[in-house]
């Protein structure tokens, strides 16, 4: 008792330390963004000249329905100043809190990251008018009319007023075609059900470019590599009534741009490779004598000439490339050719082109010849990395060691060997103690470029860019409740079937949990939970296939979508076996290896819109639903495989797997530890740039976990479809994230809005009590939270 009494005033000194140092730090991001807030009320006009204006606002009043504010907006070549969250000109207020002397750092600092004030300039009203009535007329409004109001208000500001009234929307009545060249008339005129330019759709200045592209593609894909979207142009009769446009195309006679009676289809003659030759003098002649210099191999009708030793296997190189000698010129075999040899990662710079030869085949065909150039890079590599860890909000250290080869047995495998030292500190629930984790593990993968069956798909490499994925890792970890260990192995295959989607499928997946060791005093508190599975030695081998679509490309900041599937199974195929050899033994279950398996089929999405509203800003949207059920040999989800809610990637007002399941309460635990086989998921977030490194965002979460069935479920835990709405958690809050370009540290803090494990009526907090300071919840990452 004595001892008790002892330690406990510490505990509560150390406790509220850690308090205060909380408080302080949350004061200090208050205060931030209190003084971000006071920008906006700086004087607007600080820096704008006498007899000037400040272009205050820009606004358009439009009458047109089928093109929005948005699309038009672009054509107004001169807008206010940037605004934050509608209203808040932030950069603006940045530049006005810089003094007059442009010389001080301070001053150049705050100018730099800043925004100068838009000077009006009635010149650039008209030339906006202007432009966007051409636009509606590239958009077949020939008789809209803009009008534009200057409105000055108060002292130096001026706001402009865009009228905009459309008149009557022209449309294709029909396309006759004028081509000179017999040659290629049969070409376009028997492709023309893919076209653009269809009775009745809107005459647009766009569909017409479209329609100029895809001829030329079209054209270029089938060995008429000379050809060019500049020898198409159209003629346009406005006069036929009704509102209809008859078109004429015209594609330009041969003579007048290449001095020929017609169009010449191009046939591939010698392809040939050139690896680490290092320069490009064999890319501009004929390699024929110059090759005499380096070592030269024949393969498949395909020569390969490279400097030294060949570092990779003839047979990669040609199943790598969809050029083949004999065939037609195609432009689009020659870009997809590119992307196939760059995904072997194996070359700094891969350059194709194309040489006249001169001569003719047999039909009096012109032929090319292609000349692949490949500079090999470093195939090895070796690193030590000591990294900053996030697992789910869990703030730790790790030391890496990572080999890789990206071409192991000459046939571009990729080999990967780390190995990794983490400790991590975790928060013992409803007090500021720490304990520690510590994690000792490896992983050994091998991609392999094509897939290994005993099946032959011929041309499938070209085609789908297939890859055979093989790997193997263990995992130690240590907590002072308990000791786990995992052993992986995983066999599976990756392709993609277009620019944007990808799949993966593996037939094989081996996943053994032992716990050796597990603490008296924790073993009692589990005992007979909903928990006690969760921590017994366990096994899982099963399948899992994931769809892909991600609509990002790297260096564009351009909206885009991205949508996972993933649809998993274990242990059906380990029941038939055992099934067809029989129990052989007491239990009501089978076991492999001593261990009870698992039996369960899961499925999950993840949904993501990301809407980039202007430079500065952007809107992410996001769903996720998932459910795991378990049947057969085990009625519950393995551990690792039950979601959990909460944390850095989560509804972060709540800390990971401290929500849930459904309206379910407890305080006994350590440490926070809820699961469930249901979780639904909804994530709202404002993105915008401050200064330097420095983002800011806004952000609306929203879900839950429940369980699927009642004996393994907590109380208030179980998913009823007439109760599940009300037991949906909401979070809100703020974030701040450094952008150093090769990574992302990120901060938020969220603020509990509706707790579920309150009482019914009580749930909505702003409604029903103050916020307190145990409803917030600060979570630190690495990387965006989706």
């Amino acid at each position: 008792m004595h001892k008790e009494s002892f330690l406990k005033p510490v505990f509560r000194v150390k406790q509220l330390k850690k308090v205060k140092k909380y408080i302080g730090f949350a004061t200090r991001i208050i205060l931030l963004w209190s003084l971000f807030f006071i920008l906006g009320s700086c004087s607007t006009t600080k820096f704008v000249p006498e007899d000037e204006y400040l272009l205050a606002n820009v606004k358009i009043k439009s009458k047109v329905r089928d093109i929005t504010k948005e699309k038009l907006r672009p054509y107004v070549r001169q807008n206010e100043n940037t605004k934050l969250l509608g209203f808040w000109k932030f950069y603006l207020g940045l530049y006005n809190l810089s003094g007059n002397d442009k010389e001080k750092g301070f001053n150049r600092w705050l100018r730099s990251i800043g925004e100068e004030p838009v000077i009006f300039d009635p010149h650039l009203v008209t030339q906006s008018s202007r432009q966007m009535k051409l636009y509606l007329n590239n958009q077949g409004y020939f008789r809209a009319t803009v009008r534009d109001t200057v409105i000055f208000k108060g002292k130096q500001k001026a706001k402009v007023i865009y009228y905009i009234d459309p008149g009557e929307r022209y449309f294709l009545n029909k396309v006759s075609y004028r081509i000179d060249d017999d040659s290629i008339r049969e070409v376009i005129l028997s492709d023309t059900l893919k076209t653009f330019l269809k009775k009745n759709r809107p005459f647009t200045v766009d569909l017409h470019e479209k329609e100029r592209e895809r001829i030329s593609k079209n054209l270029r894909n089938k060995g008429y590599y000379r050809f060019s979207e500049e020898f198409i142009y159209y003629l346009s009769d406005t006069t036929v009534g009704n509102n209809y446009v008859n078109d004429s195309l015209i594609v330009v006679s041969p003579e007048e741009v290449q001095g020929q009676p017609y169009y010449k289809k191009y046939r591939i003659g010698k392809v040939e490779f050139q690896v680490g030759i290092g320069t490009n003098e064999l890319l501009e002649e004929d390699s024929s004598d110059v090759a005499l210099d380096f070592d030269t191999l024949k393969f498949e009708n395909i020569r390969i000439i490279y400097d030294d030793e060949l570092p990779i296997k003839p047979q990669l190189l040609i199943s790598s490339s969809y050029i083949e000698p004999g065939t037609y010129y195609n432009a689009a075999l020659v870009e997809r050719t590119h992307q196939l040899l760059s995904s072997l990662r194996l070359f700094r710079y891969i350059n194709i082109r194309f040489r006249e030869t001169g001569y003719t085949n047999e039909q009096g065909e012109p032929l090319l010849d292609c000349i692949i150039g490949l500079s090999p890079g470093k195939p090895q590599s070796f690193s030590v990395d000591i990294e900053g860890t996030n697992s789910s909000g869990n703030i730790g250290a790790a030391g890496n060691l990572n080999y890789q080869h990206k071409n192991l047995f000459k046939g571009g495998e990729f080999f990967t060997l780390n190995t990794r030292l983490a400790r991590q500190n975790q928060f013992v629930r409803s007090s500021s103690e720490e304990f520690n984790t510590v994690e000792i593990g490896g992983e050994a993968s091998i991609v392999i470029p094509r897939f290994l069956l005993p099946l032959r798909f011929q041309q499938f490499r070209q085609r789908y860019n297939p890859k055979t994925n093989i790997s193997l890792s263990y995992n130690y970890q240590r907590r002072p409740d308990y000791t786990r260990t995992f052993a992986n192995a995983r066999l599976g295959y990756n392709w993609r079937s277009s620019r944007y989607i990808s799949h993966s499928f593996y037939p094989l997946e081996f996943n053994l949990v032992n716990i050796p060791e597990l603490s008296d005093n924790f073993k009692e508190i589990i005992s007979g939970t909903y928990l006690e599975y969760t921590y017994e030695d366990h096994l899982i081998v099963g399948m899992n296939y994931s769809f892909l679509l991600n609509q990002q490309t790297l260096g564009q900041n351009n909206d885009f979508w991205y949508f996972r599937a993933n649809l998993e199974s274990a242990g059906n195929l380990l029941s038939l076996a055992m099934s067809a050899k029989g129990n052989g033994s007491a239990n009501e279950y089978n076991e492999l290896l001593g261990i009870r398996y698992a039996q369960y089929v899961k499925s999950d999405i993840d949904l993501r819109f990301h809407n980039r509203l202007d430079r500065y800003t952007s809107l992410v949207w996001r769903f996720f639903a998932g459910v795991g059920i378990p049947y057969g040999n085990l009625d519950v989800l393995p551990f690792e495989k039950k979601y959990f809610s909460g944390g850095a990637n989560s509804i972060r007002a709540w800390p990971v797997r401290g929500l849930g399941p459904g309206s379910y309460s407890e305080e006994e635990y350590q440490f926070y530890n809820q699961t469930g086989d249901i979780k639904l998921e909804m994530n709202l977030e404002y993105r915008f740039k401050l200064f330097w490194v420095l983002e800011g965002a806004l952000f609306l979460d929203a879900g839950n976990i429940w369980g699927i069935r009642e004996s393994s479920s907590p109380e208030g835990g179980l998913f009823e479809f007439d109760k599940f709405v009300d037991q949906i958690a909401v979070g809100t809050g703020i974030g701040a994230r450094f952008d150093f370009n090769y990574f992302i540290f990120r901060l938020d803090m969220g603020l509990k809005t509706r707790d579920p494990s309150l009482p019914e009526g009580e749930r909505w907090i702003p409604l029903n009590r103050s916020w307190r300071w145990t409803d917030t919840s600060f979570n630190f990452a690495i990387g965006y939270p989706f």
